[in-house]
């Protein structure tokens, strides 16, 4: 009903945000007859509901019926339908958004598949590992113990994420699954057991349920199951009413505004994740029980891209040339960041944005529209008509998808871009419910002053050998890095060439200098630009540190709370006996300049020749890392449970050295650059991986082990981006214990990087093995 008042003005062409030709409707209904007929003539009548079901038959396998056949015929129907109500919900909750480069290739065929069917397969593939169940010995289910259990690490490795698979919103995922297992602990529709399949029971004794041969119970029932039993599990959406948070429903330009209009009458509801569950669940119980269902009309067509897509590709409504425009902008600016689409250009925009409100809601309208239309074309009347939810699975979605994978071949995304597109892992990290500290990073320094060349080699696991054939950086160069999964620092290298530094201070002033929570200023030690003496020898000047100056003076204006890092670079080249006079003559003069950052500021020397350089970037990097504490808490405890003598946390892909923990007798050790010489060999290590197996650098190995008669040394994975190394003493029974002991902390550390509340304080301890 409200999406009525924008589908009205759409028929009128009176819309805000896009055109209308009414003259291309017949043809994008022929064009879903086409689909339909194609795949499904004369048998329309076999067109199952839209729904999860199909997506798990990918390829032509019907997964489903096999996985029911492979139960035991003990197992009842009901308790059949329940374990397929696990499966189905947790399967469409992690239906969101995958990205263009994840894939997912089945352990069961060995064929890899994308999108949605490749969450779907993924999805089952974990279900029968027992990925959700609390219970080894009940794979088939999902409850709260279960999803409790299940850190992001482990959803990461079940759904074959790596740097060169990325899924997008994983941590979200897995905030989701999180908030569900607080969900489940409802015992009124989940019962006891904490399952979603548990809903049956109450649906099927609900006062509404009409009992017989064939049960009949009413969409609102289902509905009012799923709205209010998983309340919890959503973000706080922007939209809220005195106080209370509407979820996926937005304020609309198109709608109803008189003087005297009410809070909400401006404000059109999709809940498309509550409907698209819907869907999805009434499946399982048709099929297996017989369940029908009364009131399926009260569904809407889903708004989402697919089924909104195909009205833009066939040219029913076309954006304004001025959104069109902000749109393209925006898409261009997000290009700039690391890992986001930069081909194939099309307008973006966030989802709370009126451009997508309005094309959802136009969307809702022109399906019900689409719908007679189809009908008539096909000439099936009475009982014979497809409903909306037929329509939706053989014609406008499919039709939609088809139509983007021609458009747009090598992304096959739609016409439109939606930063977040209103699901559940782009929410998540919309609202804010998996805490992510960002930082803004200033990379600077003079041209050919090495600021470039340090970065491949920490963040893009380069070799020094390899940065050599780098060029200079043109303006500004910015990548976004994620470090331990709720830390992203936002790298800006900045050009060093003279008319760039001068822009950044004038014209970009506020731009450059805004909002940064760091600077790393790299200083060429060799440069005739940085000398240190009053009066500079002739060919030598003090200009560097001038700049210095003037940066330290803008940050102070416009952030006077950042960090300085002062890199004193290319130290290789000073002669050795050298070093620490040069060292300490060049602090002098850089501390000279920090004015106001005096208390603040760290100095380093620097080599991409040796391990100075994973020192000073593993002290920033440690200076910004939230949850710091709690870190080093939980690291004190593994050490003290392997009776370790050294206990050091590294980063996955840079394996930086984040902090460690260790004995008395870890601390007396005379190599006090151990940590930072690990770092350095390490990353060799993995880029000779790289080249002897065709890998990702990044993803090699789990563990990596040194036993001698003195010691035992492990290297081994801790959670999705952190490796542990352990010292301790020698001993196959040892090495066992510490292994057991650091796959029982794994989802406790997984839980302290993504934190959003207060330690849990009953996992501390808990399983632990201890060697006797």
């Amino acid at each position: 009903e409200r999406s009525r008042y924008v589908h009205d003005k759409a028929k009128r062409n009176q819309l805000t945000h896009f055109d209308v030709d009414l003259t291309k409707f017949a043809e994008t209904a022929a064009y879903v007859v086409s689909i339909i007929k194609r795949d499904f003539a004369p048998e329309y009548h076999t067109i199952p509901p839209h729904g999860r079901w199909q997506h798990f038959e990918v390829g032509g396998r019907p997964r489903i019926d096999q996985l029911l056949t492979s139960w035991p015929s003990k197992i009842d129907a009901h308790e059949r339908t329940r374990r397929l109500l696990d499966l189905f919900l947790v399967s469409v909750l992690l239906d969101a958004g995958a990205g263009t480069k994840w894939s997912y290739k089945s352990k069961e065929s060995g064929k890899t598949y994308r999108r949605s069917e490749g969450l779907a397969v993924a999805s089952l593939e974990m279900f029968k590992a027992g990925y959700f169940s609390g219970d080894p010995t009940e794979p088939y289910q999902v409850n709260a113990a279960g999803l409790n259990r299940l850190s992001a690490g482990q959803l990461a490795i079940g759904l074959q994420v790596s740097d060169s698979n990325p899924l997008a919103g994983l941590e979200g995922r897995a905030g989701l699954l999180s908030r569900l297992a607080e969900a489940l602990e409802n015992p009124e529709y989940f019962g006891a057991s904490q399952r979603p399949g548990n809903m049956l029971d109450y649906l099927l004794s609900h006062p509404s349920t009409q009992a017989s041969s064939a049960p009949i119970i009413t969409v609102p029932t289902l509905w009012s199951v799923l709205t209010d039993g998983l309340a919890s599990i959503w973000p706080a959406s922007r939209t809220q009413i005195a106080g209370v948070s509407l979820g996926d429903a937005w304020p609309c330009s198109s709608m109803p505004s008189p003087p005297d209009a009410q809070p909400w009458e401006n404000i059109v509801p999709f809940h498309k994740l509550t409907q698209w569950l819907c869907y999805s669940l009434m499946g399982p119980m048709t099929r297996l029980l017989n369940v029908q269902f009364v009131g399926v009309d009260l569904l809407t067509g889903l708004p989402e891209y697919r089924n909104g897509g195909l009205f833009i590709d066939t040219g029913l409504v076309t954006l304004k040339p001025a959104d069109a425009k902000r749109g393209l902008d925006g898409y261009h600016h997000n290009a700039r960041v690391t890992g986001q689409p930069s081909m194939e250009v099309v307008p973006l925009f966030s989802a709370e944005d009126d451009v997508v409100v309005e094309w959802r809601a136009l969307t809702v309208g022109f399906l019900d529209d689409l719908l007679v239309e189809v009908n008539r074309l096909l000439k099936l009347e009475g009982p014979d008509k497809l409903s909306l939810a037929q329509m939706l699975e053989a014609g406008s979605w499919k039709g939609g998808r088809e139509l983007a994978e021609v458009s747009r071949p090598n992304t096959k995304q739609p016409p439109i871009m939606i930063l977040s597109d209103g699901t559940p892992a782009a929410a998540m990290e919309a609202a804010g419910k998996i805490k992510q500290e960002k930082k803004k990073v200033l990379l600077m320094g003079k041209s050919g002053a090495g600021k470039s060349s340090m970065r491949s080699i920490i963040f893009s696991n380069h070799v020094a050998r390899d940065v050599r054939r780098l060029g200079a950086t043109i303006d500004v160069d910015k990548k976004r890095v994620k470090f331990l999964g709720n830390l992203l620092l936002d790298i800006w290298d900045c050009g060093g060439q003279d008319a760039f530094t001068e822009s950044y201070l004038s014209s970009q002033k506020s731009y450059v200098f805004s909002d940064v929570g760091v600077l790393i200023y790299v200083f060429d030690v060799e440069s005739s630009d940085f000398s240190s003496a009053e009066r500079p020898p002739p060919g030598y000047s003090g200009r560097d540190l001038q700049t210095f100056g003037s940066i330290i003076s803008a940050l102070a204006e416009y952030s006077p709370r950042a960090r300085i890092f002062a890199l004193v670079h290319k130290m290789d080249l000073v002669a050795g006996n050298y070093r620490p006079a040069v060292l300490q003559d060049k602090t002098k003069a850089i501390r000279a300049r920090s004015g106001p950052f005096l208390a603040n500021l760290g100095i380093y020397p620097t080599s991409i020749w040796d391990e100075s350089l994973y020192r000073a970037w593993g002290s920033i990097v440690h200076s910004l890392l939230p949850n710091l504490d709690m870190i080093e808490l939980r690291l004190g405890d593994l050490q003290a449970v392997i009776e370790a003598e050294e206990v050091v946390l590294f980063e996955q892909n840079t394996f930086l050295s984040i902090t460690r923990v260790g004995s008395d007798a870890g601390d007396e050790n005379p190599n006090t650059d151990r940590y930072e010489r690990m770092s350095n060999i390490v990353k060799t290590f993995k880029s000779s991986l790289a080249s002897y197996t065709e890998s990702n650098s990044s993803h090699q190995f789990d563990s990596f082990t040194i036993k001698t008669r003195v010691f035992n040394l492990l290297i081994n994975r801790l959670t999705h981006n952190t490796y542990v190394l352990a010292v301790f003493p020698p001993g196959e029974a040892e090495l066992q214990c510490a292994k057991l002991n650091i796959l029982q902390a794994q989802d406790e550390f997984a839980r302290i990087e993504g934190i959003v509340e207060g330690p849990n304080e009953n996992t501390t301890g808990k399983g632990k093995a201890r060697t006797q």
